[in-house]
């Protein structure tokens, strides 16, 4: 135990020289199992995609838009609401309001091709700045013990700005969140075996 601690510790601290924030432990494992048992009871659409407006396009993004109870969704809410300072101090960015949390599916075979959190339109009321992900599987488990295979996310830049197809992957770890710059190019891998579930969302 205290060997995984320390190892947890000193992937914090890389991630955090990356200008990548991580905190391991930010839901417990109750509260993971509680938001998946919310998406298993939610209504699952076809997770889109923006290209010139929003549509579904199976070659860029496989993976489903859960929309689960209010209960679950105020709950999230305001757990992210809470780290928002942290994370806004972290940055060095004045972040006063999130879009709001999604909740995503990714089954076997998922996975979403890289792309940007961050872009802007002529009109645009707000910017995506600091893009979030909450883990609620484990890839380390394994399909059969409710985990997952493969699904990591994948960013580019953040090892050497000067080398964007250097790549950085971070396996899922249940209760864990990841916030990285909205303009850091990223993507999702395929999902080999089991499901990868997780919430997204986006300070501004």
């Amino acid at each position: 135990m205290v060997r995984v601690d320390r190892q947890k510790a000193l992937t914090q601290a890389r991630l955090r020289e990356l200008d990548v924030f991580a905190r391991p432990g930010f839901f417990d494992e109750a509260a993971c199992a509680s938001a998946r048992a919310a998406m298993d009871r939610g209504r699952a659409e076809e997770a889109e995609i923006y290209f010139n407006g929003y549509l579904v396009d199976e070659d860029v993004r496989r993976a489903f838009d859960v929309a689960v109870d209010t209960t679950t969704l105020r709950i999230v809410e305001r757990a992210l609401a809470d780290v928002r300072p942290e994370v806004s101090r972290f940055f060095g960015e004045t972040l006063s309001a999130a879009e709001g949390p999604g909740f995503l599916r990714y089954r076997t075979g998922g996975f979403y091709r890289a792309h940007r959190d961050h872009f802007d339109e002529p009109g645009q009321e707000f910017s995506r700045r600091i893009s979030l992900v909450l883990f609620l599987t484990d890839a380390n488990r394994g399909a059969d013990a409710g985990g997952c295979e493969g699904g990591s996310l994948r960013l580019y830049g953040v090892v050497d700005p000067a080398q964007e197809t250097v790549p950085l992957d971070i396996s899922p770890e249940a209760g864990t969140l990841i916030a990285f710059r909205s303009h850091v190019l990223h993507e999702v891998l395929p999902v080999t075996d089991g499901v990868r579930d997780t919430i997204v969302d986006w300070f501004y």
